[in-house]
């Protein structure tokens, strides 16, 4: 039995969207291909799930972060200061 994947996501719209079984006039810009994702949600092989950004280790890698969030996400990732003092 193969268990679905859970797809974290903290953006709303794209949680949304990928749930919608149909399309909108406002969504008519994405591209089909894309649409591949709601295909696999409504198959059952992905769930995607709500994540607040406080917990959202990738954050670093696609916005701007306090100091303190940035060095912990880092330190979630296992990834760590490089410079010698």
């Amino acid at each position: 039995m193969n268990l679905p994947i859970t797809l974290y996501c903290d953006n709303s719209v794209a949680i949304v969207n990928s749930k919608e079984p149909r399309s909108h006039k406002r969504g008519k810009h994405i591209e089909r291909k894309y649409h591949l994702i709601r295909e696999i949600v409504q198959r059952g092989d992905v769930i995607v799930t709500k994540i607040a950004s406080e917990h959202n280790i990738v954050d670093p890698f696609t916005k701007i972060l306090t100091a303190k969030v940035f060095e912990g996400h880092l330190e979630s990732l296992g990834l760590r200061d490089m410079y010698i003092r």
